[in-house]
């Protein structure tokens, strides 16, 4: 592993191989010869093993070059350089100042010689030819052959990823499979830093052990799996589910260890392969909240009870933290870190993960007590290790009522007065940025984050020329302490290409001016090949670049279909994560006509997985954010007319809608529930060990058991992309329903009857000539969803897993022939 202390390489943790590969490298004495064996690029050939064909297995030579000439004065990190060995053979050598150099080379490689995209949806390498290209002189913009290589850097030192709600949102029920992918994807995208949030409460319940409590004095602390990152930051405690399923907290409590259990099994298996591709943990700190049990052990430490979050019952919320300027807390911080530094064994790292007020209310919000806050907590931190570094999600400056410039000001200089280290996410610059308001965080140190899908929305959006730009005149303004950019998205499988401009960003010059419609034409290129990504495909890529990607309206995140929210007489909803989209719709359906009609008359066979996922999901745009609001509006205004029949009419066409968005988002793995589902339900062996899960210690005829345990990690994948907590009902702002999703299954089984009971009750209102009782409706939905939420997904006709066997492209025309003309009609303002 390399380690960057002091500067960009360190030859401390280098095996004797390869200093020999490196001296050689030096001495230039490597032309045809092989690479020695080198224990530490092992874990990048394994990186080619499991990504590209067999053809391309050897192809690939991988050195660590500390001293490559940086291509800019600016881009001098992370540098690689990748050239052809020479002209008598196809072997490409691939040259880096670090691990996340060469893996970022050999994406270079794959997009500009392979031509292919490494992509979620899907990648296209059994397309790479199957002679290895030569590396193309892309700066000659010719095709020429070029052995002195190509050569970049990061203008930042930090390309990181995800946040931590993200482990909720996506990553809760992965498996090692799945991750293994992730890792190799983080690699290639030259991501460096990853918070590794997986397991941390097996160090936690040990370390509560400790401290003399016991797993029932847990048990309320500890939440169910899909919500522990709620629980990390001091916002929830307990679980709720087996209220939901008519079961024992007993139960509950021993399947929430198993998990805690298996969970840690997860992140033994992460943190050494982090190692092998050097890709930096932020690793959790003591945040100071703990269970309510622990304040009768230290009567004499100050205790006390964080504000209420978004209208938990006390019993979920207020979560107990030791006052953090109390001596408790420096002892509990140095022995949580002490011992789960003695867990991980040999796993190292300076980078620790310690947000105490998200969306939280601080005891004392003046500048002198917040600065009294971060002083304490810097100086216990440092006694552990004199060079960590505090990372922190800047979400918490959000509140502005609190977090005013004297307060922000007071809490950084508490930490640079005792010569502290942080670094500050910018959790979501990319639409409410921080660093403006900061001064770009007071000389701390920070990094630019594109966020742009709260509560893991789907849908199409973007502010693409900001993402252009912004950064870039960050830098400029701040070159000292703007150290990273990455991506903090809640959920992937969305919006590709604006992650992934996103993490290619550090590669171009600061100074670099990206031109938006080049950058995209080459990207659909990739990602389809050049003979499907035509000008018909290319020109419905640059219609969608202009709209649903060049958001100005200020909103944060993407806005939601009205298909997700409880049906009401006006879903017109100007807010958070509201239903009022910005774009043009005319030009976005004018642009899934293009992709279609691409299909149809352009290719038929061998369409890329990556091209059928965004037919599939442009179509979902279409249907469920144009065509759907559409239907309701004329629904309610024949409502309001008395108008029986048409009532009926556009109710069945809104059925009708809603089943043919379920049968279409069903033919991918991607946009299934049932394929979510199964996730939550195999997590239970995440390692994929062979010991067989049983519960000795709780014998009896209700004790915990294997169905009960599976059942148990369902509830929690349904809760958290439907309730959102123990009711299904609250105020506006409340979370049910904040996570929805636009699911295969779950239009199916969840928002299919809410639609169905709305458009009944409106009918009989019609008939009878009196007002619609939305009172009765969510009074006789929630009873109808209570029940939902204990189910077993696979029971019910129709329940599919994975996907329902259809072909995308087919169900895509099919619907295209359906509803494309009253698509065009809605969109340019036309009445349904």
């Amino acid at each position: 592993m390399i380690t960057k202390k002091n500067g960009p390489f360190s030859w401390a943790t280098l095996g004797v191989a390869a200093l020999v590969v490196i001296q050689a490298l030096v001495s230039n004495n490597f032309a045809g010869a092989a690479p020695a064996a080198d224990q530490s690029t092992e874990a990048l050939q394994g990186v080619v093993q499991r990504l590209l064909p067999r053809s391309y297995h050897s192809v690939f030579e991988f050195q660590l070059v500390p001293n490559i000439p940086s291509p800019t004065p600016e881009n001098k990190y992370d540098v690689y350089r990748v050239s052809n060995k020479n002209s008598t053979t196809t072997r490409i050598l691939i040259e880096g100042s670090s691990f996340s150099a060469l893996g970022r080379g050999l994406k270079y490689y794959l997009d500009q010689a392979g031509q292919v995209e490494l992509a979620w949806s899907g990648n296209r390498f059994d397309e790479l030819p199957k002679t290895p290209p030569k590396v193309p002189d892309l700066e000659l913009d010719t095709n020429k052959v070029v052995t002195t290589g190509h050569v970049r850097g990061s203008f930042v030192p930090h390309r990181y990823y995800t946040n931590v709600v993200s482990f909720g949102y996506q990553f809760a029920f992965w498996d090692w499979k799945r991750w293994e992918r992730e890792l190799d994807w983080m690699l290639l995208n030259g991501i460096n830093l990853l918070p590794a949030m997986i397991g941390q409460e097996y160090v936690f319940r040990q370390f509560y052990h400790n401290l003399g409590l016991t797993d029932k004095d847990l048990d309320s602390f500890f939440t169910g799996p899909a919500f522990m990152p709620w629980q990390r930051m001091g916002n929830l405690q307990g679980s709720w589910n087996h209220d939901l399923l008519n079961s024992s907290a007993a139960n509950e409590l021993a399947y929430k260890n198993k998990w805690i259990d298996s969970q840690w099994d997860l992140q033994k298996l992460i943190l050494a392969r982090m190692k092998a591709l050097d890709i930096t943990a932020i690793l959790p700190a003591f945040q100071a909240f703990v269970p309510r049990a622990l304040v009768q052990k230290f009567p004499d430490a100050v205790f006390k009870n964080s504000s209420q979050w978004s209208y938990f019952p006390e019993e979920h919320t207020n979560v107990t933290y030791v006052l953090q300027t109390d001596p408790l807390f420096t002892q509990l911080s140095i022995q949580f870190l002490e011992l789960q530094q003695q867990l991980n064994g040999e796993y190292k790292t300076h980078f620790y993960l310690l947000d105490l007020f998200n969306e939280l209310t601080p005891a004392c919000i003046t500048p002198a007590c917040l600065k009294d806050t971060s002083v304490s907590v810097t100086k216990g931190l440092q006694k552990v290790d004199k060079d960590i570094v505090w990372v922190m999600q800047g979400w918490f400056l959000q509140n502005g009522a609190i977090w005013t410039p004297d307060a922000t000001r007071a809490y950084f200089d508490g930490i640079r007065s005792v010569n502290g280290s942080t670094f500050v996410m910018d959790l979501a610059a990319d639409s409410l940025p921080t660093w403006p308001s900061t001064d770009g965080f007071y000389g701390n140190d920070f990094g630019w984050s594109l966020l742009s899908n709260f509560g893991a929305a789907q849908g199409l959006f973007g502010r693409l020329p900001k993402l252009l730009t912004v950064p870039f005149e960050v830098y400029q303004k701040y070159p000292t302490n703007l150290k990273g950019i990455g991506v903090t998205a809640e959920a992937i499988n969305n919006n590709e290409y604006i992650y992934y401009t996103t993490l290619e960003l550090p590669w171009h010059s600061p100074s670099e001016v990206i031109n938006g419609e080049k950058h995209l034409e080459q990207f659909v290129r990739r990602r389809y090949g050049a003979f499907k990504a035509t000008t018909r495909v290319q020109s419905a890529w640059n219609k969608l670049r202009q709209t649903v990607w060049d958001c100005q309206s200020g909103q944060p995140s993407q806005s939601k279909s009205i298909i997700e929210k409880k049906p009401a007489l006006n879903m017109t909803i100007d807010s958070w994560l509201g239903t009022i989209f910005w774009y043009n719709q005319t030009v976005v359906v004018d642009a899934w006509d293009q992709l279609v009609k691409s299909t149809l008359y352009e290719h038929h066979a061998n369409v890329p997985k990556s091209f059928k996922f965004d037919l599939v999901d442009t179509t979902r745009e279409v249907l469920l954010a144009v065509v759907i609001p559409a239907l309701h509006k004329s629904l309610v205004e024949s409502y309001e007319a008395n108008d029986v029949e048409k009532v009926k009419s556009y109710g069945r066409q809104i059925i009708t809608l809603i089943q043919d968005a379920d049968r279409l988002l069903n033919t991918n793995p991607l946009f299934s529930f049932g394929a979510f589902v199964r996730e939550a339900r195999k997590s239970l062996n995440p390692v994929g060990s062979n010991k067989q899960i049983t519960f000795p210690n709780q014998p009896g005829p209700n004790g915990p058991t294997l169905a009960g345990y599976q059942q148990f990690l369902e509830s929690n994948a349904r809760g958290l992309v439907t309730w959102w907590g123990p009711v299904g009902n609250g105020p506006p702002d409340a979370l049910p329903d904040y996570a929805s999703k636009q699911w295969g299954g779950l239009l199916f089984s969840y928002y299919l009857p809410r639609w169905q009971l709305f458009i009944t009750q409106l009918v009989e209102a019609a008939v009878s000539k009196k007002p619609w009782d939305r009172d009765d409706y969510l009074a006789k939905n929630l009873a109808r969803e209570t029940q939902w939420q204990s189910e077993v997904w696979g029971r019910r006709p129709g329940e599919t897993w994975e996907t329902n066997g259809q072909e995308s492209v087919q169900v895509v025309r099919e619907l295209w022939n359906k509803w494309r003309k009253l698509a065009i009609k809605v969109a340019a303002g036309g009445k349904a």
